[in-house]
C-alpha cells in the first residue's frame, strides 16, 4: 500500500466511525500524516481505497451515509443560526475574547435532538466571572442546557483563558486521533480580535497529523456576530473597573461559588486527572463522558 492510500484509509476510517463521508477538497485537507504532495498532484492522484458516490468520498460499502451527511450539514447549519442568537446575548460579558462552535454542531454531526457546545475563550484571570455571566444571561433566555433538556440549547463545555490556547497537555494519547480533528472543526461565532488564527498558531503542533489542514473551507467563518457600539463601550467600561485587584477578588468570590455547585461527579472525574474533565484557573473542561479513548483504540482496532 502506498503511503497516500495508507493515508487515504486512516482518514477515511475515522471518518466512518461517524457515517460521515468526505468531499474530496476535505480529504485532502483531514488526510493523516500525509506523504508531501500538492493539491494540484493529489486531485491527479488515484484514490486507492476509496469510493465515491455525489462528490462523496468514503470507505467501500458506506453509500448510503452521502444522504446522511446532507441532512446533518442541513441541521448543523440550522444550528448555528441558535448559536449566533446566543452570543449576541453573551457579547458584552466583560473579559469574553471569542466564541467558537465546537463539538457536533462545529463538525457538521448534528442531529435533531443536539444541543450546541460552546468553546470559549476568555482574558486571563477572569475565567471564572465569564462562565459565571454567560451562565447567568443564557439560564435567563431559557438558552442553556438543562437536565435532559438540551434541544437546541447552549452547553457551555470548554473554556480557556487567552494564555493557554495551547491544548497539547489535554491529550489522552500521543495520536489523540479525535482531539486533533476536534481542533480543527470548530466554527468562530464571535472573534472579534481574530482569536481563530491566535488558537490555531498555538495548536502548531497538530499539524504533525494534519499538514493540509489549512485548506478547510473558511465560508461559515463570514457570517460570525459583531460587537455592537453600545455593548463593546458597556464591555470596556466593566472590564476598566474590575481590571485590577478589584476583579480579582470578583473573580475568586465567584470561583468559590461555583465550584461549590459543582456536581460530585465532574468534582470527581476532574480528581481523576486524566483529561476528561479539567478545573482550573486557566482552563474550565467539562466532559465527563470523554470518549477520546474509545474512539482512539476503535479507530486503530479498524485500521
Amino acid at each position: 500500500m502506498s503511503p497516500l492510500s495508507e493515508s487515504i484509509k486512516k482518514t477515511l476510517t475515522y471518518f466512518s466511525l461517524f457515517d460521515y463521508p468526505l468531499t474530496k477538497e476535505e480529504l485532502f485537507a483531514y488526510l493523516w500524516q500525509p506523504p508531501w504532495l500538492g493539491y494540484e498532484e493529489y486531485l491527479s492522484a488515484p484514490l486507492a481505497g476509496a469510493a465515491e458516490k455525489g462528490g462523496y468520498w468514503f470507505i467501500p460499502g458506506q453509500e448510503a451515509n452521502t444522504e446522511n451527511r446532507r441532512r446533518r450539514l442541513l441541521v448543523s447549519e440550522l444550528k448555528l443560526k441558535i448559536a449566533r442568537q446566543a452570543v449576541k446575548k453573551i457579547r458584552s460579558v466583560p473579559f469574553l475574547r471569542a466564541v467558537f462552535v465546537c463539538n457536533s454542531v462545529g463538525s457538521g454531526l448534528a442531529e435533531t435532538n443536539s444541543d450546541v457546545d460552546f468553546f470559549i475563550i476568555t482574558a486571563p484571570r477572569r475565567i471564572w466571572l465569564v462562565r459565571f455571566f454567560t451562565n447567568l444571561i443564557l439560564k435567563f433566555f431559557g438558552l442553556r442546557t438543562y437536565g435532559q433538556n438540551s434541544r437546541d440549547k447552549i452547553c457551555l463545555s470548554f473554556f480557556v483563558d487567552s494564555e493557554h490556547l495551547n491544548l497539547s497537555p489535554l491529550k489522552v494519547e500521543e495520536e489523540d486521533v479525535h482531539f486533533i480533528y476536534w481542533l480543527h472543526q470548530m466554527i468562530p461565532v464571535y472573534d472579534p480580535e481574530n482569536y481563530y488564527a491566535k488558537f490555531l498558531s498555538a495548536n502548531e503542533w497538530a499539524k504533525k497529523y494534519l499538514p493540509n489542514v489549512a485548506r478547510k473551507s473558511s465560508g461559515a467563518y463570514l457570517s460570525a456576530v459583531k460587537d455592537s457600539i453600545i455593548g463593546s463601550g458597556w464591555k470596556k467600561m466593566w472590564e476598566k473597573m474590575w481590571g485590577g485587584g478589584y476583579g480579582g477578588l470578583l473573580e475568586s468570590q465567584v470561583k468559590a461559588v461555583q465550584s461549590q455547585r459543582l456536581k460530585a461527579g465532574v468534582k470527581t472525574a476532574a480528581a481523576k486527572r486524566d483529561n476528561s474533565v479539567v478545573i482550573s484557573d486557566a482552563v474550565l473542561k467539562f466532559h465527563e463522558n470523554d470518549t477520546r479513548k474509545s474512539i482512539f483504540e476503535n479507530w486503530k482496532s479498524k485500521i
